[in-house]
């Protein structure tokens, strides 16, 4: 084995100066006073040549050390001009930042040296980068110009050394330098660089200097045996497996310098609270958030570190929310430039903080960093002082850091880390063995080359350090299994392996070993996406498991490739914390650092000592930290006086638990405690016991079984080494293995992740995973099954760890302690809690908290002593205080509207103390008054006595009134009010009174049954305070589960809250405003409700005209159905109006929010965005745009070079547009044109021209508009970065122009608003119960979007609104030209309203030319199984059985015909068909009012003796353009019917030209008057032949075109589009736009369409099997088509007129635009192009039916010897061989 031989004395600064070249010299003595110490010990060596290990802290010059003596060599090569086109170095970095930082440092030290202290003959020494961002082009310039120094990842190196043209360069490597080993060595990365690095050995011709770097290694000996290479010939034999030698001879030396950490340290740990431990954990973020912008603030740069990049994103908008400048955020996932630049401002000293997760914890140098605060454990002693090493990273520099405890068992483990890290302690690294699918991926790398010889392969293979051991067993396995995939070739004869197939592009585009973490899609059953989770959490999830996503419930039905099937579940606790799997396993050391302080403080307990003498002393820990931690383990003490050790487990039973619970406290870290959690998982599996639930952090697990069971089984298993197939039973099932087995196939190239430049979806890459494991499922001795479970059991689960403590268990004192408890300790009950704290984000937690231990509830809500300080008596008081003793009428009115209604004797059960007070003639005018005014009324005929003859207020007497009738009428019986149809029922109230006594009573309907109830329960609430459901209940004569429904709707819209109060046993329900008041929060709160109400009026306010609601309330608008219900008498067919209005522009918005507004608008929206940005070609493309006019985008990029060479050209001008569209540089505007059927689109500049509102203006007019609105809500519309936004809000709201009001949603959250908005809130509205269908998109609807989705369920629908509440959804699209209604969801209460609406929302489709609706279900069943209600209504909807049972129509029939039936009709209509045929050709074109060639008339005629350009003297035929801008021949009167429709007149001029060809038609003529030649003349009419104003006559002459006048111009349009229609049996309004031409508009076709439908000529539905389009069909050809002979078999030209009305099957079929159809038995089953030039039809491309070719072709060569022309073509010939 390897010799490592410690270094230890340190050289002298002379003696090291003295081995240095002169200008290296003089540059470091001008650079640094002096050498450090790891310098000293480290550069002889390394001049020596020797191998060299270098481990020393952060900020000591280690990267310096290792290149100094090389950029020596190197100038010294420079200097003799030695040096070659080779790399002669390679510096090998982890991460990317890394390796940009080291290409900077390395430039700056070479340039300074070539500048002040080389001579000018010295070459240039080059420095190259190339990693996974370096472009091709780049690449390419290295092969030629190859840098002397190569700047690397292990990937890149890897492909480097796959390149045929790249390995050469490497042949005089002399260093290879691995920095940040420790985050390599430990990995498969690392792995596969060590495959990498012994390849690289067989290229290069001498042996490599090999040089690692890191500040934290252990242990030292083994990283030195991974660093160094291997002899394969020289191999020493264990236990019958080849071991290889290290290096040269015998053995090779490796010199280690360990500098150890003397290095001086700043560390503390900050509580972010005095009361810490009593403050909750969600809150504890605010407050560490306040103490990072402290110390950002004391410091010049701050680096502060997070475990996520969530948690990354997260801290970073709250600093920049706070006012605090100069944050940025730093994480792998963010944009590479993002990433440089925010280095860059780093480097420069520009940023006072920057936030991060890991990617800049590694060597990068940073700049002043002067400070590094760690928001919670890291988890690792290595990375912690890596982390902290951030921080005076120079050489002398000090590192200071601070640490930020999450929770009490965080600042547990950080006591523990910093106690490891003052001590000198170290993580030791763990190195991977014999990865499998790593040593796969590096063969198929090995084949690229070329062929290498298989023993040759594996002695490669084995000189890598964690192959040292691989048997060649294994390696032939891999080799099988390649060539089984057809990843290799493999001669077993010749023991030579080969490249094949597609494996070379596969290796280039998925190398590397990170596996991404790809997010699930979650569905319930009916096929509605939930959300996302991401894999880490699947891994933990089984089916059955219940889990909380979006404050909702859900089990696992199934996970399947991406996608995880769920069933919503309420009433049950999610069963797998939402936090599973966020986090990565402590170490192991640090583990035994935190039993350590464990065990010290427990015992000084016992001893009943002070543990804060020993936290302070031996810990160095600050009073109040010490006195923290101290007291959570008095608590742990109190209840269990047994910690975990190195020796001792604890299992606590909890005993009140309804299936058998037990907390495993190890402290070992997750990795122990998955395995140990696994392992009895796997014993229950064998014991059929069912395991219920599983939970997991750093010191516990949770574990729930159906049944008790023995832990005594985990040691004897163990000892009969059992422990891989117990453990397989529960892994092989589990989604962990799942994942690990996705990865190890992909990582093996056995399911790519990409194939070339297409990458795999997740979906598919898993769906291929899953079908690959079920196969290599049916192999116990599978490859990739093995090498899963073995990288589980390296990466997940420490089972080493745990089969050192189960198999020391012989030994005494080592043991599971088991005890049965009430509650678990302290140490455990983090994780208890933990299960339960979910439910606090459940939205359904009204249904469980009563079955949760009293105790358990306590702690979660505060207990029932806690919860408030008022008693009950001080309680009552606060609820008869909310109102007061009437002085008034008005006082009167707010007690009957909190407390009910006034009895006939004027009395009030509730308030009766208030109004004794005051006297009874005095209420009895007040009443009167009250009456009279009508605020206030009686009801009777409710059939409830205690309801009839009542006073109420007007709003309580319609709930009174529909309760009591309700009561009545089997309500009380039903579980929802929402499914009973009130139609018809109703009672009466009181309109007018003669004193106190009723004069006339009308009749009055019903309320809203749902919103009645809820009324009164909140009315209830709200004026008699906290109440159980069973005291409410008892109160309402309504069925229990409608009560609870009821309150689960309210608590899911935070309008109520459950707690103790009142010390019941079961908890009370109370208003969320009630409950923040009493429970100290300050009582300037709003209730959530009357801020919506008040956003509803706002939105729903009604104008005159889109401008108007556009200029005075609205912001912009999106689609057209957001101006229903906001624009008086609106129109979709008035959506066009508005588009094209002057006035009106559409562009990106807001924050990109595409839509409409006008442009006095545009003053606002610039102020809501910062300064444009410009690129080149921004600034280039932007001078074509000019000031006062709008252009067209050809006008701005029409000057751009075109063609191939060019794309780039034009991608970029393509970009630039977009790019400048988001910023609002300018934006659009349409323009009806009369020949076209779209806008013109055209481009109005906005850049330069309109002057912007400043922020603040235009921030107050955008709040005045769409406030009150939340600071999160209104980042969505405003493009400046969120720290000015806050700034300016603060600067708003000091100055009065903004308010801040504060809603419980449910935690108080701040909205801003207008002070008059704030007003509006503060007085009683009553609520708009108006009910109305919108879209998601709708600026009402999209500002809860969050809340719809909650209530309605994820997807795409139209929700349906009753005033606020989200009570209906409509699964509506547009298919084609009809309406797919696949399910409407609407509660019956609401059925009469909802048909009014809904009927209008369809009449106004109308106007978008869709008429027909289709109806599938309602309320989830098929629409013919609803029952009389909604028969009734959606009859009276104008909807209609369709007749096959399953759908309803609306506007159209149901009357299906074999499409060879219509085609046959339609052939014989136009003359085609066999029997229809013209005799001759002059007959044919008799019939036709316009042909364009040969082909399109020889098909309608028997025999053909002339060709159309003979014929066009004898029937004075004219050639000129048709509608569809294709030449036509065809009579003159027929161009001028053309010319009419057209409206066009022709350019002024050219009216010469036209005034030339009336009277003359000889082109000689006039190119003779005006001296022209053929190309200017046929230049010159061209425009006027296109537009129709002039034709060809027969002789080659022109013709001018007079238009017709005496017609008005929409007469001649119509008949000829009638004229068109007589002419086919089946149509559809697509078939009829491309057939009319561009004159005509949609509009225009659909007048027609509709004239003949009600003229009785056309029916419209669905005509036509398989067509699930809207058809229009003349029925009396349609009924007479069966009695046509069958169709001829023949081919229609792509000339032929017809071929229109086959486009959209063409290209749908054969993706063709144009083609020559082939028909066959009445169906189109091929298609072909074909060129016709020389008489001859060649075939140049063919798409048709594979099995009908033979066919296909025969109607072909009968179409070619009809025409007489020969059928040929490459393309026919492959047909023919086929």
């Amino acid at each position: 084995m390897a010799d490592t031989v410690y270094l230890e004395s340190l050289e002298d600064s002379e003696v090291l100066l003295s081995k240095l070249s002169q200008p290296v010299r003089d540059w470091f003595k001008d650079k640094f006073p002096d050498f450090t110490d790891p310098q000293k010990m480290a550069i002889p060596s390394i001049v020596d040549g020797e191998h060299l290990l270098l481990c020393s802290p952060t900020g000591s010059g280690k990267t310096l050390t290792a290149f100094l003596s090389i950029i020596d060599k190197l100038v010294r090569l420079a200097m003799d001009g030695k040096l070659e086109k080779q790399v002669y170095c390679v510096y090998i970095s982890p991460i990317k930042a890394l390796a940009n930082d080291i290409q900077r440092n390395l430039i700056g030290p070479l340039t300074e040296i070539k500048e002040r202290f080389l001579p000018g003959r010295a070459q240039e020494i080059k420095v190259g980068l190339r990693t996974g961002d370096t472009p091709q082009s780049e690449r390419q310039k290295m092969l030629r110009n190859p840098p002397h120094i190569l700047i690397t990842t292990p990937e890149s190196l890897g492909l480097a050394l796959a390149s045929k043209k790249f390995r050469p360069l490497m042949n005089h490597l002399q260093w290879i330098i691995i920095d940040e080993m420790h985050s390599l060595v430990p990995t498969k990365r690392g792995t596969h660089l060590a495959l990498t690095m012994a390849l690289l050995d067989t290229l290069i011709e001498n042996p490599v200097q090999r040089l690692g770097i890191s500040a934290t290694m252990e242990p030292l000996e083994e990283v030195a045996r991974f660093l160094v290479p291997v002899k394969a010939e020289d191999r020493e034999i264990e236990d019958g497996t080849p071991i290889p030698k290290f290096d040269d001879e015998e053995s090779s030396v490796v010199h280690i310098a360990k500098v150890s950490g003397a290095r001086e340290l700043d560390l503390d740990i900050i509580l972010p609270h005095p009361k810490f431990s009593e403050v909750p954990v969600k809150k504890l973020l605010d407050h560490n958030v306040d103490i990072i912008k402290d110390l950002v603030e004391a410091h010049t740069t701050t680096l502060v570190f997070a475990n996520t990049r969530q948690m990354t994103e997260i801290i970073t908008q709250k600093l920049r929310v706070l006012g605090l400048a100069g944050v940025e955020g730093h994480h792998g996932s963010m944009d590479k430039q993002i990433r440089l630049e925010v280095e860059r401002k780093l480097k420069r000293g520009e940023l006072r903080c920057c936030v991060s997760s890991s990617s800049l914890e590694m060597g990068i140098d940073i700049g002043s960093v002067d400070m590094v605060i760690q928001l919670g454990s890291p988890g690792s002693i290595a990375t912690a002082l890596q982390r902290i090493g951030r921080a005076g990273h120079h050489v002398g520099g000090i590192p200071r850091a601070r640490f930020l405890p999450t929770s009490s068992h965080d600042l547990l483990e950080l006591v523990a880390l910093q106690g490891a890290i003052m001590s000198g302690e170290m993580d030791h690294l763990r190195f991977p063995k014999n990865c499998l699918d790593v040593l796969a991926q590096f063969i198929i790398g090995l084949t690229i080359c070329g062929e290498i010889d298989m023993d040759e392969a594996y002695a490669i293979i084995t000189s890598a350090y964690p192959y040292r051991s691989l048997s060649y067993d294994d390696y032939i396995e891999v080799l099988d299994l390649l060539e089984d995939e057809r990843r290799v070739w493999v001669d077993w004869e010749e023991n030579i392996i080969g490249k094949r197939g597609y494996s070379q592009m596969i290796y280039y585009t998925n190398i590397g070993t990170i596996a991404p973490d790809n997010n699930y899609l979650v569905f319930s059953a009916d096929g509605t996406m939930i959300g996302q989770l991401s894999s880490s959490f699947v891994q933990n999830i089984r089916p059955g498991d219940v889990f909380l996503l979006g404050g909702s419930t859900y089990r696992v039905h199934r996970i399947q490739a991406s996608r995880v099937s769920v069933t919503p579940v309420t009433g049950y606790r999610p069963t797998v914390p939402s936090w599973s799997g966020e986090a990565m396993s402590r170490t192991r050391e640090l583990s035994q650092s935190v039993l350590k302080l464990l065990n010290a403080s427990i015992t000084a307990i016992r001893r009943g000592r002070d543990p804060r003498l020993l936290l302070s002393n031996a810990y160095g820990l600050s009073q109040p930290v010490s006195e923290s931690l101290a007291r959570f383990l008095e608590e742990h003490a109190v209840e269990s006086i047994q910690v975990p050790s190195p020796d001792k487990i604890l299992i606590e039973q909890i005993m009140n638990s309804p299936v058998p619970t037990y907390i495993i406290t190890t402290c070992r870290g997750r990795s122990f405690n998955m395995a140990m959690g696994y392992f009895m998982a796997g014993l229950c599996d064998m014991h059929n016991i069912h395991v219920v639930e599983m939970s997991f952090d750093e010191n516990s697990f949770l574990f729930k079984t159906g049944q008790e069971i023995d832990t005594k089984d985990i040691h004897s298993l163990f000892k009969d080494n059992q422990r891989d197939a117990v453990l397989q039973r529960y892994l092989l099932d589990s989604q962990l293995f799942a994942k690990r087995f996705r990865e190890v196939s992909g990582r093996s190239l056995i399911v790519p992740r990409r194939i070339g430049a297409d990458e795999v979806s997740p979906k598919q890459f898993q769906q291929k995973s899953e079908k690959v494991f079920r196969e290599h499922r049916q192999h116990a001795d599978s490859l990739l099954i093995r090498e899963a479970q073995n990288e589980i059991f390296h990466t997940d689960l420490d089972m080493e760890e745990l089969e050192n403590f189960v198999n020391r268990m012989d030994e005494e004192g080592v043991r599971i302690v088991h005890s049965r408890v009430t509650l678990p300790s302290a140490l455990g009950m983090n994780l208890y809690m933990a299960a339960f704290e979910d439910l606090l984000s459940m939205r359904t937690r009204a249904y469980l908290v009563k079955d949760i231990d009293p105790e358990i509830l306590r702690r979660l809500l505060g207990g029932r002593s806690r919860a408030t300080d008022l008693d009950e008596e001080a309680l009552n008081r606060y609820f008869q205080d909310k109102v007061g003793t009437p002085s008034d009428s008005e006082g009167l009115l707010r007690i009957m509207e909190k407390g009910g209604g006034l009895h006939p004797d004027l009395k009030n059960p509730l308030y009766q103390e208030k109004l004794s007070e005051v006297p009874y003639e005095t209420v009895h005018n007040w009443v009167v008054d009250l009456a009279s005014s009508g605020a206030i009324t009686k009801i009777r005929n409710t059939g409830v006595s205690e309801v009839d003859d009542k006073w109420y207020s007007i709003r309580m007497a319609e709930v009174h009134g529909t309760l009591g009738v309700l009561s009545n009428k089997g309500a009380d019986e039903m579980e929802d009010l929402r499914e009973l149809y009130t139609g018809g029922l109703t009672f009466e109230m009181a309109d007018s009174f003669k004193e106190a006594e009723p004069s006339s009573w009308v009749e009055s309907k019903l309320m809203d049954p749902h919103e009645a109830l809820r009324i009164k329960i909140v009315d209830m609430l709200g004026s008699e305070g906290p109440k159980t459901l069973a005291a409410i209940s008892e109160r309402l004569p309504f069925p229990n589960a409608q009560i609870e429904s009821i309150l689960h709707e309210l608590e899911v819209r935070n309008i109520v809250s459950i707690g103790f109060f009142k010390q019941t046993e079961e908890g009370e329900f109370i208003l969320r405003v009630d409950e923040h008041i009493i429970t100290g929060g300050e009582d300037n709160v709003i209730e959530y409700r009357d801020l919506q109400n008040l956003l509803l009026s706002k939105s729903f306010k009604p104008y005159p005209d889109a401008l108007s609601a556009l200029n005075d309330g609205h912001v912009m608008f999106a689609k057209m159905q957001e101006l229903l219900g906001r624009v008086e008498d609106f129109r979709f067919g008035d959506w066009k109006d508005m588009k094209h209005d002057t006035d009106i522009v559409m562009g990106r918005l807001l924050h990109s929010r595409v839509g409409y507004t006008t442009k006095s608008m545009i003053p606002m929206l610039l102020g809501l965005r910062p300064e444009p940005w410009f690129s080149e070609m921004d600034q280039e493309l932007i001078e074509y745009i000019p000031h006062d006019e709008n252009v067209e985008r050809t006008e701005i990029i029409g000057h751009l070079p075109r063609g191939d060479e060019f794309k780039h050209v034009q991608r970029d001008a393509r970009n630039s547009l977009s790019n400048m569209e988001r910023q609002m540089v300018f934006v659009k505007q349409f323009e009806e044109l009369i020949d076209r059927k779209r806008s013109l689109s055209l481009f109005h500049r906005v850049h330069e021209v309109y002057e912007p509102m400043d922020f603040e203006g235009a921030l107050e007019e955008l709040i005045r508009r769409i406030g009150p609105i939340k600071l999160h809500s209104l980042r969505l519309f405003v493009s400046h970065p969120v720290e000015l936004l806050a700034e300016v809000l603060r600067d708003l709201e000091a100055k009065n122009r903004i308010t801040r009001v504060t809603a419980l949603q449910p935690d108080p959250t701040d909205f801003f608003c207008v002070p008059n908005d704030a007003e509006q809130l503060n007085r009683p509205k009553r609520e708009d119960r108006t009910l109305r269908i919108l879209s998601q998109s709708d600026p009402f609807c999209s500002r809860f979007i969050q809340e719809v989705r909650y209530v309605l369920k994820q997807g795409w629908y139209y929700p349906v609104f009753k005033g606020v509440d989200p009570v209906g959804r409509i699964l509506m699209f547009k298919v084609n030209d009809y309406l797919e209604i696949k399910d409407v969801h609407i509660p019956h209460a609401y059925l009469d309203e909802f048909a009014v609406v809904f009927e209008n929302l369809l009449d106004n489709y109308k106007d978008t030319l869709v008429d027909v609706s289709v109806l599938h279900a309602f309320n989830g069943e098929p629409i013919h199984d609803c029952d009389e209600n909604i028969q009734k209504i959606v009859a009276e909807l104008g909807f209609r059985s369709m007749g096959d049972d399953q759908r309803y129509i609306r506007g159209g029939v149901v009357d299906p015909r074999p499409r060879s039936l219509a085609i046959r009709a339609l052939f014989h209509h136009h003359r085609l068909h066999q029997e229809t045929r013209s005799e001759n050709e002059t007959l044919a074109i008799e019939h036709i009012p316009e042909i364009r060639d040969d082909f399109a008339l020889r098909g309608r005629c028997e025999t053909y003796r002339v060709d159309l350009k003979s014929m066009a003297a004898s029937q004075q035929l004219h050639l000129g353009t048709n509608l569809r801008n294709h030449q036509v021949w065809a009579p003159y009167k027929h161009f001028q019917t053309l010319l009419k429709m057209r409206g066009i007149d022709a350019d002024e001029e050219l009216l010469d030209v036209l005034d030339f060809f009336s009277g003359h038609s000889d082109p000689k003529v006039f190119m003779d008057r005006y001296a022209m030649k053929r190309a200017a003349f046929r230049k010159l009419v061209q425009p006027l032949i296109r537009s129709g104003h002039l034709v060809q006559d027969y002789r080659g002459g022109f013709k001018t075109v007079h238009k017709l006048d005496r017609q008005e111009i929409w007469e001649v349009k119509r008949e000829y589009l009638r004229d068109m229609l007589e002419q086919y049996p089946v149509i559809t309004l697509k078939q009829f736009e491309k057939l009319a031409g561009s004159p005509f508009k949609p509009e225009q076709l659909s007048r027609v369409l509709h004239e003949f439908e009600e003229e009785g000529h056309l029916i419209k539905g669905f005509l036509v099997d398989d067509l699930h389009e809207v058809c229009w069909g003349r029925k009396e050809l349609l009924e007479t088509a069966d009695q046509i002979p069958p169709m001829r078999d023949f081919v229609l030209p792509p000339s032929d007129p017809l071929l229109p009305y086959f486009q959209s099957l063409l290209r749908e079929r054969f993706g063709y635009g144009s083609a020559y159809m082939v028909f066959w038995n009445e169906e189109p089953i091929a298609a072909f192009k074909a060129n016709t030039r020389n008489d001859v039809i060649d075939v140049t491309d063919f798409v048709g039916d594979s099995e009908k070719e033979k066919e296909a072709l025969r109607v072909m060569k009968e179409f070619a010897w009809e025409h007489n022309m020969p059928l040929k073509g490459k393309v026919l010939e492959r047909l023919k061989s086929r």
